[in-house]
């Protein structure tokens, strides 16, 4: 228990310090950049000559030229900026449903672990591209509870490390995030969570006429510190706590135009409890439906205004006004 405890303490800073160590080495390719471009420009170059040679070079230096296995505009997005180092940012506002503006909870029909709170919630993480196609990120989850309702508290937690993948068959484009993540959110490590495992996959198929089909999926494997606790949160005991999930969301969207695009898709989702002491044991989470819009500002920053609600609770009361944001720089 002892070690455990220090094991959650220290990771996180671990992780802190490797996006510190990225970014600091960013900072350094940058200037060095910039410094052999200095050099290397003939003193007699005119002065606009000289302007123009230097930032080409910089870009030169940072910059994978597009291979264009993504020509979809989330997915983009999703894979973040050409250049060999970047920061990025995967931001949601998650905000009141229809039916109560004010509300400052987000609906919870299956009693799932975690707040649900109005929140604006995602991840900041520092970024090298080792191909046009591959990366690697180290970054941390941010939260920002009840932003319109007093400001309840700003959380920066679950750090974590994930690989990042593209490929193309034809029309079908797709990105892969394998990863892992260190559990320090105070609802999950009361019951015993200390980490897990992930794979994320998003799908994209276009039909023709602007229309495509899309596909993302998701697994999660968590690893526990302790044996599980039967009773409620409430009570002490470890409530609704699943051992691994699977998640998938089959949608369709029109494509407006390139930047532009109209959305929806239902969610479905799977978990093992570990109340069931049974790992081929499996329950439905209540199916949700989402409907929103898409624009890409640039290659690199995209937005997505959503409504989500629950197919068997249809209502104003259940229906939330959400809002998505993807954003890379350098």
């Amino acid at each position: 228990m002892k070690s455990t405890g220090r094991l959650l303490f220290t990771l996180p800073f671990l992780t802190f310090q490797i996006v510190f160590q990225i970014a600091s080495q960013m900072a350094f390719e940058i200037a060095r950049g910039e410094s052999i471009t200095s050099a290397s420009v003939p003193a007699v170059a005119p002065a606009a000559a000289t302007s123009n040679s230097s930032a080409n070079s910089i870009l030169k230096n940072k910059k994978f030229e597009d291979s264009n296995t993504l020509t979809d505009a989330q997915l983009k997005a999703d894979a973040g900026s050409l250049s060999k180092w970047s920061a990025r940012a995967s931001l949601s506002y998650l905000g009141p449903t229809f039916g109560d503006l004010s509300a400052a909870e987000q609906p919870n029909p299956d009693g799932s672990i975690g707040n649900y709170s109005q929140a604006v919630k995602g991840s900041v993480s520092a970024r090298y591209r080792i191909s046009p196609d591959s990366t690697v990120s180290a970054g941390t989850g941010v939260s920002l509870i009840r932003p319109f309702h007093g400001w309840e508290r700003t959380d920066v937690n679950n750090p974590f490390v994930t690989y990042d993948f593209s490929n193309r068959f034809g029309r079908l484009q797709m990105r892969n995030s394998p990863g892992f993540t260190i559990s320090t959110v105070p609802n999950y490590t009361a019951i015993g969570q200390v980490g897990g495992l992930s794979w994320d996959n998003s799908l994209v198929y276009a039909i023709g006429g602007g229309f495509a089909i899309s596909f993302e999926s998701g697994f999660d494997y968590w690893v526990f510190h302790r044996g599980y606790k039967p009773g409620s949160t409430k009570k002490g005991g470890d409530g609704n706590a699943s051992q691994y999930s699977i998640s998938w969301y089959p949608g369709l969207k029109y494509n407006v135009s390139d930047t532009f695009s109209i959305t929806s898709s239902a969610g479905f989702s799977l978990q093992n409890p570990r109340s069931a002491f049974d790992a081929t044991t499996l329950q439905n989470r209540t199916v949700t439906l989402r409907l929103g819009l898409g624009y890409a500002l640039t290659r690199d920053i995209f937005f997505a205004p959503y409504v989500q609600s629950y197919v068997t609770k249809l209502a104003l009361d259940t229906t939330t006004i959400n809002v998505s944001g993807i954003f890379s720089v350098l």
